[in-house]
């Protein structure tokens, strides 16, 4: 479900405060100069998330935004942004690259360095953002693209890529969670083309996603661990991969792919009989929510793992 934010739905004494606070919660710590007074400041600001890709929207006044080195430098999840210009002009600075953008034009830029925008009049872009360790393009490829602008005319791609993220951040998809979920991996699939494309890499690019399929796969166990049907098959399936290869990949990192799975299961049934908030639910219910089909099944493995059943375990948190 998307968030919307607007300006002229805040009173004006407490506009610049509330949109900054809005940014920093939402999308990211940045510093934020508005040109306008408080009574004229124009924003409408739209957020959502499709599973790994966080996207919002931003049409405004003029305005400069900086990620300063001391927000960088603050310990976070590192996240690669992509901006498409929807309207107006922007020029964006970071890693000693300086470009300007039209309407069409994309760039790239990170997290973990400074970086400083500035919105020239009324602009609109599209503002997409994915965990550094997801997007698997290396150091050395994705610094040569930081702050350089990305069109028709230097990169071929950005004739199909800008206008798919356009559409896909002017429509309702991203509102849709099930439709959200199956157009993430793709998207970011396609940025990292992109990105490839622009500096004519393509061996490293694919290196990279394969020495990043371990983290890939952990990271989607996580996200399903209350799917019934979470298992090899369904796993190797999402990856594009054989179920060989994938206990093949994750003997190699030394994890036991069934173990791991349900002892994270476990972990999450722990903390929910410990909830207060969840304890109208029955035991039964707390595993079949995280993918214990069979209670019976559900108190040995928990027992055996814990040393006492779910309902003691329950029982202990009130004594």
């Amino acid at each position: 479900m998307a968030v919307i934010l607007r300006s002229d739905a805040i009173a004006p004494g407490d506009r610049v405060e509330f949109i900054r606070e809005a940014i920093w919660q939402g999308v990211l710590p940045v510093e934020i100069d508005w040109q306008q007074s408080p009574e004229e400041l124009e924003l409408i600001c739209r957020i959502a998330v499709a599973g790994p890709l966080n996207f919002s929207s931003a049409r405004s006044a003029t305005n400069g935004i900086r990620r300063t080195s001391r927000l960088a430098g603050v310990d976070h999840d590192p996240r690669i942004f992509v901006a498409i210009q929807v309207s107006g002009t922007t020029r964006i600075e970071q890693a000693g690259h300086q470009s300007e953008l039209a309407r069409g034009d994309m760039v790239v830029y990170d997290s973990t360095k400074p970086y400083s925008i500035v919105n020239v009049d009324r602009t609109e872009l599209h503002y997409f953002q994915i965990p550094r360790s997801t997007f698997a393009v290396p150091d050395r490829i994705l610094d040569q693209v930081l702050g350089v602008r990305i069109g028709p005319d230097n990169n071929s791609l950005a004739g199909l890529v800008a206008p798919y993220f356009a559409s896909l951040g002017s429509g309702d998809v991203l509102d849709q969670p099930g439709a959200a979920e199956l157009v993430a991996e793709p998207s970011i699939q396609l940025l990292r083309a992109l990105v490839t494309h622009q500096v004519a890499d393509r061996e490293a690019s694919t290196e990279s996603f394969a020495a990043s399929l371990t983290l890939r796969i952990q990271q989607h166990v996580q996200a399903h661990l209350g799917d019934r049907d979470l298992g090899a098959a369904s796993i190797a399936s999402a990856h594009n991969i054989s179920v060989r290869h994938l206990y093949a990949t994750m003997a190699r990192a030394g994890v036991g792919l069934r173990d791991s799975i349900q002892q994270q299961r476990l972990e999450r049934c722990r903390a929910d009989l410990r909830d207060p908030r969840l304890a109208h639910l029955a035991v039964a219910t707390i595993g079949s929510r995280w993918g214990f089909v069979d209670p019976s099944h559900f108190g040995r493995v928990f027992r055996t793992a814990y040393g006492m059943t779910p309902n003691e375990w329950r029982r202990s948190a009130r004594r």
